[in-house]
């Protein structure tokens, strides 16, 4: 896919995407499948977004993540999808696929992913080519643009971090998350921004890093990014794969910020 294509239809899906999140609950029940006329409609009225912020949680269920009091309010206050499902088990094919759009055949973590550096297209090397400005904060990366697989135990995993695996893009984006406050601080918050707790943060490991503790992380670290991303930005939380417990792959996906109207309600099917 050129770079062209894929900005096209990046543009399509975020507008699809938050016309839905801007509609009242109600009304997209009552919409049926034939409603091409209606979403093109819909997609005029979306804002032009200066902004996105994307923050990656791990392996948990639907039911699992929507019931965390401050996620909750995130729901309360933005927008809920309740078909969003992920596209595999383990994790690294779905982060390919949120990032590029496809596994890239690609179907464990076997760390260097088989095949890589990737040339496909991607949302680094789309947003470099439209003069728009992109970075990746994770926590626990050693340094900016590593390719360890593993750091501070296995508390930062590559398996996390797909840009990692492409060729096409300026790897000085990758930046460890201590990265952030300043980068907020000095008014440098890109275009698009991804967000990876460590294993512990994200809830992936378990144990003392359960549900309860990643909803903690997230109350602390996300009212600056959603103040950050001002009039014209939004916040999307989401996690990249369910607990396993069951073939459907159903996972949380919320919108907030100053365009999305708070209580909205999507059950349009989304994936990454």
């Amino acid at each position: 896919m050129s770079a062209r294509a894929l900005r096209a239809l990046m543009a399509a899906c975020m507008a699809l995407t938050l016309s839905a999140a801007a509609m009242p609950a109600r009304a997209q029940d009552q919409r049926g499948p034939g409603s091409d006329e209606q979403q093109a409609r819909e997609r005029a009225q979306v804002p032009r977004l200066n902004r996105v912020i994307v923050v990656v949680m791990e392996n948990k269920s639907y039911d699992q993540a929507v019931r965390a009091p401050y996620t909750s309010g995130l729901i309360a206050s933005g927008a809920l999808f309740t078909a969003s499902t992920a596209t595999h088990h383990p994790s690294l094919p779905n982060y390919l696929a949120l990032w590029s759009g496809s596994a890239q055949g690609v179907n464990d973590n076997t760390c260097p992913a088989p095949g890589s550096p990737f040339a496909a297209e991607n949302l680094g090397h789309a947003c470099e080519a439209a003069g728009l400005t992109w970075r990746a904060y994770s926590e626990d990366l050693p340094k900016a643009g590593s390719t360890a697989c593993t750091n501070n135990g296995t508390r930062y995993t590559r398996k996390h971090d797909p840009w990692t695996y492409f060729g096409n893009l300026d790897h000085n984006n990758e930046r460890p998350y201590s990265d952030l406050a300043g980068d907020i601080a000095a008014g440098k918050l890109a275009n698009l921004v991804f967000v990876i707790p460590n294993n512990c943060d994200n809830s992936h490991d378990n144990g003392p890093c359960d549900v309860p503790a990643a909803d903690r992380w997230l109350a602390t670290n996300l009212p600056p990014l959603l103040a950050e991303a001002g009039r014209r930005g939004i916040v999307i939380l989401t996690w990249d794969e369910d607990d396993g417990a069951t073939s459907a792959n159903r996972i949380l996906t919320v919108m907030n910020g100053t365009p999305i109207k708070a209580g909205s309600v999507s059950k349009r099917p989304i994936t990454h």
